[in-house]
C-alpha cells in the first residue's frame, strides 16, 4: 500500500511539471515546425545560366546539332485537324493543305508517303545560303559547280568564271529554278557541294524532319535523295517565316544585271498559278510562291501560299501527273489540284471565338473571404479557332478545371490565375486559357494589433509571460508542487493515525469482551 501510494504521488509530480519541461523545449526553438519549413523555403535556388550565343556551324561536316540564330526560329509543331474532310479527293500522290495562322493541318493525304522532292530541295539551299552568307558576296561559278547535271534541267544559263552576286543567284534559283545556282551555293557557302549536302542532312534532322535525305542539291533525280510531306510542310513552314526568303518565293519577274559574262536575263516564274506571263490557263489571284518542282520519277511537284481575309493556307502536292486536255494540250494537273485545295480551304473553314475574356465562367466559392462567399471567374484571353463552317454553336462546350482540389482561400488578387478552361467541340479539346478571378478578394480581418509607440504589441510570434519571466515562475511553481507534495504526506499520515487508532480501539473492545467471559 504504501508503494502504490509513493507511485502515485511520483505521477502526480511529473504530471504537474510537464508544463514547465514544454515551455522550456518551446523556448530553445519558437519557430516551432515552422522553421523547419523556414530553412527549406529560403534555400537558394541556383541559377541556369542563359543559353549561349549561338554560333555558325561547321559547314564542313560534323555531327553537332545546328544552332539557328535569330530569325530563323523553328515553327510550331503543326496539328494535324480533327475534323476530316468528306467527299473531298486531289488527284496526288500525297499532298497537304495547312492553315498558317493556326499551324494546323486541314488535309491530308499520305503525308509519312516517301516521295522525291524534285526542285522543292532548292528551298532548303535558298534558306542555308540566307542563314550563312552574305547577299552582297560576289560569287564566281566554277567547273565543278556546272558538272552532273541534266541537260534537260531548269538553267539560268550561269558559265565557268561568271561573276555573280548571292542575292541575284538567288532569284536565279527561286523563279526560274537554276540547277547550277545551288552547286554555286554550295561551294561558296561550305567548300564543297558534298559538305554542303550534309550542311542540307543537319539542317533537316534539326528541324525534326525525320523522313528526309538529301543527296544533291538542286532535286534532280537521286535513288537516295528522297522526302515526305510532312517533312515538306515543316520546310515550308519554317521558311516562311523569314520575310528575305518571302521575297525570292513569291517574285513572278526578274530581271539579272549584266555580269561580266553574259548580258542581262530577264527571269519568269515557273509557277503558273501566280503569273500569266508564261501561262495564263493556271492563274489564281490569291495564290504567292513558293517553289515548283519536276522530275518523271517525282511528277509534278508544287508549294504554294493563298492568303484572303482571316484565313492563310499553304499547299503541298506531289507526284501530280501530265494529262492531256480535250484539245491536245497538255494539262499540269499539279497547279489544278492546288487551286482546288485552295478553294476547298476558303469554302470549308472559318475562324470562330471560343473564348471570351469578358464572359463569366462561374462563381467557385472562396474561404475566409471578407464580406463576399464567391468570386467570378473568367478566362484570360480571347481565342478563336478554325472550325468547319457548318459547325453547330451549340455543341461547342467549355470545361472549367481548377488548380486547388478544395475550395479558392482568401485573399486573391484580381486576375489571379486559379485554373484552366478549355473550349470543346463534340469533346473534342478546341482550345484552352488560364482561368482567373474578375475581382480581388480580401481575407476577413482577424483580431486588431494595437501599438505603442510604434511598437508591434502583437503576441502573434512571440514568446509568453511565462517563457519570458521564467526565472521567476519556475521557482513558484517548484514550491507550489512540494507543499502539495507536503499536504498529500500529511493527509496520509493523519490518515494513518486514524487506521491505527481505530484499530487499537477495535483491540481493547476484544479483550474487555474476552475478559467478561
Amino acid at each position: 500500500m504504501k508503494k502504490i501510494r509513493c507511485l502515485a504521488a511520483f505521477l502526480l509530480l511529473c504530471l504537474l511539471l510537464q508544463p514547465v519541461f514544454s515551455c522550456f523545449a518551446a523556448e530553445a526553438s519558437p519557430e516551432g515546425d515552422g522553421a523547419l519549413e523556414s530553412s527549406a523555403s529560403d534555400t537558394v535556388e541556383t541559377q541556369t545560366p542563359a543559353d549561349p550565343e549561338p554560333s555558325a556551324p561547321d559547314t564542313q561536316g560534323g555531327s553537332d546539332d545546328l544552332q539557328l540564330p535569330t530569325g530563323f526560329e523553328l515553327p510550331p509543331e503543326l496539328i494535324e485537324y480533327c475534323f476530316p474532310a468528306e467527299d473531298f479527293d486531289v488527284r496526288v500522290k500525297a499532298a497537304a493543305l495547312i492553315e498558317l495562322n493556326s499551324h494546323t493541318i486541314v488535309y491530308g493525304e499520305e503525308l509519312d508517303l516517301r516521295l522525291y522532292p524534285a526542285s522543292l530541295t532548292k528551298i532548303m539551299t535558298c534558306m542555308l545560303a540566307l542563314e550563312y552568307g552574305d547577299l552582297n558576296d560576289t560569287l564566281t561559278v566554277s567547273s565543278t559547280a556546272l558538272e552532273n547535271l541534266s541537260v534537260y534541267g531548269s538553267t539560268a544559263g550561269l558559265v565557268e568564271g561568271e561573276e555573280i552576286s548571292l542575292r541575284e543567284l538567288l532569284y536565279c534559283i527561286m523563279v526560274s529554278s537554276a540547277n547550277e545556282g545551288c552547286n554555286v551555293v554550295a561551294e561558296y557557302i561550305s567548300g564543297s557541294v558534298e559538305a554542303f549536302v550534309d550542311l542540307m542532312n543537319r539542317q533537316a534532322q534539326t528541324l525534326g524532319m525525320s523522313g528526309t535525305h538529301y543527296a544533291n542539291t538542286h532535286g534532280l533525280h537521286d535513288e537516295d535523295h528522297y522526302t515526305t510531306v510532312r517533312d515538306l510542310a515543316i520546310l515550308a513552314t519554317w521558311a516562311w517565316q523569314n520575310p528575305q526568303f518571302r521575297e525570292f518565293a513569291t517574285t513572278t519577274a526578274h530581271t539579272v544585271p549584266a555580269t561580266n559574262k553574259s548580258g542581262e536575263r530577264l527571269l519568269h516564274t515557273t509557277n503558273y498559278l501566280t503569273s500569266t506571263d508564261m501561262e495564263n490557263r493556271y492563274y489564281y489571284s490569291l495564290a504567292q510562291g513558293i517553289k515548283t518542282g519536276f522530275t518523271t520519277p517525282a511528277g509534278g511537284c508544287l508549294i504554294s501560299t493563298a492568303f484572303s481575309g482571316d484565313l492563310a493556307f499553304l499547299s503541298i502536292v506531289c507526284g501530280c501527273e501530265m494529262l492531256i486536255d480535250n484539245n491536245g494540250e497538255d494539262l499540269d494537273m499539279r497547279f489544278i489540284e492546288t487551286k482546288k485545295l485552295f478553294e476547298y480551304g476558303f469554302e470549308t473553314f472559318t475562324y470562330v471565338q471560343v473564348l471570351s475574356n469578358t464572359a463569366m465562367l462561374g462563381q467557385p466559392q472562396v474561404l475566409y473571404a471578407d464580406g463576399r462567399e464567391n468570386v467570378v471567374v473568367h478566362a484570360k484571353d480571347n481565342v478563336t479557332v478554325l472550325l468547319p463552317k457548318n459547325y453547330q454553336p451549340e455543341n461547342i462546350t467549355l470545361s472549367l478545371h481548377y488548380d486547388a482540389s478544395q475550395t479558392l482561400e482568401a485573399p486573391l488578387e484580381k486576375g489571379q490565375r486559379v485554373g484552366t478552361v478549355t473550349a470543346m467541340y463534340n469533346d473534342i479539346p478546341l482550345a484552352t486559357s488560364d482561368l482567373v478571378t474578375l475581382t480581388a478578394v480580401k481575407r476577413e480581418e482577424e483580431r486588431p494589433v494595437e501599438s505603442v509607440g510604434g511598437e508591434d504589441l502583437s503576441t502573434e510570434g512571440r514568446p509568453s509571460g511565462f517563457q519570458r519571466y521564467w526565472y521567476l515562475t519556475v521557482p513558484l511553481l517548484l514550491l507550489s508542487v512540494l507543499f502539495i507534495i507536503l499536504l498529500i504526506l500529511r493527509a496520509v499520515n493523519v490518515h494513518k493515525a486514524k487506521q491505527q487508532r481505530k484499530r487499537r480501539r477495535q483491540q481493547a473492545a476484544r479483550h474487555r469482551s474476552g475478559y467478561d467471559d
